[in-house]
């Protein structure tokens, strides 16, 4: 038989011998590409889409709101250095008539921010036809050739529906401040052409910019005066910036998951291939002893990584499912078109680097047995424990035999521990993420916001109406809320003024903070992004001014959101602000009703309404949450009970030795169970801080300009993530105790064949 043949006939063997560990082997690595690429797949796959609406609709990069722009504003603006395109387009709000739906109307944008038809044609809108948000459409059984009926500014209008539209500086609007994801149901936009927008009397002015986005927003404030309402760029914007923080947060956890599960992963693997070789010493010798050469050992054992490169290629196979899963969890938060997986080459290094490393592995673990004589590498050898030990000659042979494992064997035994450590920190993340976002929430809705309904007031109407558009309700608080630029804040964070009440309440550490009256206060999360500490000043830009307004920042609150500074109106006043709230925040059961549809109120929210928004936000990364706890669960289960297999078959010879010795069978399954368990239970100890730092790593993930969440693992949740990680080790562990009876002693104690 030539040499090839029979290292090919021994590579069958060895993997049919040891068909569980290297099936192990062969699941990790699996696990490894599919769990990165169906992550991967789904925020490329969202980002590509995100890239190509960005293309086609001509994304704007700086958008501003007005309450009027004078043709010579919309010139100065257009004339600015960083300018390289401008439009303008009237917006009004709108409800459904017999219904409490809101929408948004706008003009038909024809160079920027361009929608795209999902169903119907764009192309010259007559004065009675409206294109509509696809997902509104979808929420109310709309369909093209329908009629709608909208109210607005008290006249009722009729509409034929001629298009579902999706627009890409939409695609994660709310329609309304106080949601935290879109609720097709209840808002959405739409658009009109341009001679029916002049007709509608806009309320207001949205002007989209084209160009550099650090020019414009440093410039563009001081053109219109008075007029300005909000001004953000695309990393402020809401309709924008909330798929981009979804794909950020998405793909950063498939990293971050990635640093963990593969590093545990590639440990286990990797130790798994060095300790298949090394228990092929004896084989090595007898193959040398047959002429076989050191080049065809190495390219012998190299090959042993063909598992790994299985395992790699059906866990890429596998990658779309999960990728579609995570997709199809994003759905309904999301305004996209097509969504369909999509990859980098990352996926593909990742499999290159696993059958590398096992190659390197495999061959490196041979090395020794390689270059020794064959007489020499057929004796083996080993450490006792005496030797090791040599004071503790007075220990029993079962606990010397213990202390042999730990002394020769220490790889073996903190492998095992890593293992351990590393699944209950996978474990703790995946639960402890979900219970931290619903701690937060509870804690938002229970102790912050003490309303029963948020009033968005029309622009103007504080002015015109002033304290009677709140006639009626009794337990009031008015709200002055924005998001400014200024020289310590990105765009992105609110500034939030109040009038004395309590219906809205900040805490340090769980005490409640009162607003300064002189000065504000500063989120803690905020503070530490941005620098910010006590006394220092900061200066924000607010709406309808040219001129920033300087204030010092005097205490700290740890709201989790929003993120921003907090004041007192007298302190606002006192900082040389003008007092012009936005939001009128209101107690009592009915609230909403005397609200709702009131001249002046632009929309309604409930409470309740609010926190269900907020838990749906959750309820959407449920999925990929399950999806994490699922494959931590399943990597642990798959590493124990691996590594316990390979720990007993090396020690096979010896469990045979001590039953020759008249141990009894119930002794050594007690040793194996003892030695098993408490890896176990360490490893799991030990994985209760590492867990609960991961945490809150993984939860600074999903930290972004306007909430940040603190790891909040509940007890009970720990407390279960350690239970299933030790029942894994003890289900291993008497597996392996029931596969005592069937050792051959008299076959395990003559060695290799």
């Amino acid at each position: 038989m030539s040499v090839p043949a029979l290292l090919r006939r021994k590579l069958v063997r060895d993997l049919r011998i040891r068909a569980a560990q290297f099936g192990a082997v062969f699941v990790m690595s699996a696990l490894c590409l599919a769990v990165y690429g169906g992550l991967e797949g789904g925020w490329r796959g969202m980002q590509v889409e995100q890239e190509r609406m960005d293309a086609e609709a001509h994304l704007a990069d700086v958008w501003i709101t007005a309450s009027s722009v004078s043709p010579e504003q919309f010139d100065a603006l257009r004339g600015l250095s960083g300018v390289s395109d401008a439009e303008t387009s009237g917006l009004v709000d709108a409800t459904v008539v017999d219904g409490r739906s809101v929408l948004v109307v706008s003009a038909l944008p024809e160079r920027i921010d361009v929608p795209e038809s999902v169903d119907g044609g764009l192309d010259g809108l007559s004065d009675d036809q409206i294109a509509l948000d696809a997902a509104f459409a979808s929420a109310h059984a709309l369909r093209v050739g329908d009629t709608v009926r909208l109210r607005i500014a008290g006249t009722d209008h009729s509409f034929t529906v001629a298009a579902s539209v999706r627009a890409v500086d939409r695609v994660s609007d709310t329609g309304v401040d106080g949601l935290y994801a879109p609720d097709p149901a209840a808002y959405g936009y739409a658009y009109v052409s341009r001679q029916q927008m002049q007709a509608l009397g806009p309320s207001r002015v949205s002007v989209a910019l084209a160009g550099s986005p650090e020019q414009i927003m440093a410039e563009a404030p001081g053109l219109l005066g008075a007029e300005r309402l909000t001004i953000s760029d695309r990393s402020s914007q809401p309709g924008v910036v909330g798929l981009t923080d979804r794909i950020r947060q998405i793909r950063s956890l498939s990293l971050l998951f990635l640093s963990l599960f593969v590093v545990v992963a590639m440990l286990a693997m990797f130790t798994s291939m060095r300790r298949l070789v090394d228990m092929q010493q004896r084989d090595i010798a007898t193959l040398k002893a047959l002429g076989v050469t050191d080049a065809e050992l190495r390219r012998h054992y190299s090959q042993y990584a063909v598992v790994v490169a299985l395992g790699a290629f059906v866990g890429f196979a596998f990658a779309p499912v999960l990728s579609l899963f995570v997709l199809d969890s994003q759905r309904s938060s999301f305004g996209l078109i097509t969504w369909i997986p999509a990859y980098t080459p990352a996926p593909v290094a990742l499999a290159v680097a696993l059958v590398a490393g096992a190659s390197i592995v495999s061959v490196v673990a041979t090395r020794a047995a390689r270059r020794a004589e064959p007489a020499a590498a057929m004796r083996g050898g080993g450490a006792t424990a005496r030797r090791v030990f040599p004071r503790l000659r007075r220990l029993s042979p079962l606990n010397a035999w213990g202390l042999r494992e730990i002394a020769v064997a220490r790889g073996r035994l903190l492998t095992a521990l890593a293992a351990t450590v590393g699944g209950t920190t996978l474990l703790i993340a995946g639960f402890g993420m979900p219970d931290s976002l619903h701690h937060q929430v509870a804690r938002s809705f229970e102790s912050q916001y003490l309303f029963d309904a948020q009033a968005r007031l029309s622009p103007g109407a504080w002015s015109q109406q002033g304290e009677a558009l709140a006639s009626g309700i009794a337990d009031v608080q008015w709200q002055m809320t924005f998001l400014a630029p200024g020289d310590a804040l990105s765009g992105g964070e609110a500034v939030n003024v109040l009038s004395d009440g309590d219906l809205y309440r900040l805490s340090d550490a769980d005490t409640a903070v009162a607003l300064p009256a002189d000065g504000a206060l500063v989120s803690i999360a905020l503070a530490d992004a941005r620098g910010i500490a006590l006394g220092d000043e900061v200066t924000v830009l607010p709406p309808g001014s040219a001129r920033g307004v300087a204030v010092t920042v005097r205490g700290v609150t740890d709201a989790a959101e929003p993120q921003g500074l907090f004041l007192s109106r007298s302190a606002w006043e006192r900082a040389g602000g003008v007092f012009e709230p936005n939001v009128l925040l209101a107690r009592g059961a009915e609230a909403a009703e005397v609200l709702d549809g009131r001249p002046g109120i632009a929309s309604v929210l409930t409470h309740d309404a609010r926190r269900a928004n907020a838990e749906q936000v959750i309820d959407g990364l449920g999925d990929v949450f399950a999806l994490i706890k699922g494959f931590g669960l399943l990597l642990t289960m798959v590493v124990l009970v691996n590594l316990g297999a390979l720990a007993f078959a090396e020690r096979t010879r010896d469990y045979a030795t001590l039953a020759v010795l008249g141990v009894r069978p119930r002794e050594i399954r007690a040793l194996l169970l003892r030695e098993n368990v408490a890896v176990t239970v360490a490893g799991a100890l030990i994985g209760i801080p590492t867990g609960i730092a991961f945490l809150s790593a993984y939860l600074a993930v999903f930290r972004t300009d306007r909430i940040v969440y603190a790891p909040a693992a509940s007890p009970a949740a720990i407390a279960l993530c350690v239970v299933i990680v030790v029942g894994c080790g003890l289900s291993a562990s008497f597996l392996l105790a029931r596969r005592l009876r069937r050792v051959d002693v008299l076959g395990a104690l003559k060695g290799a064949e």
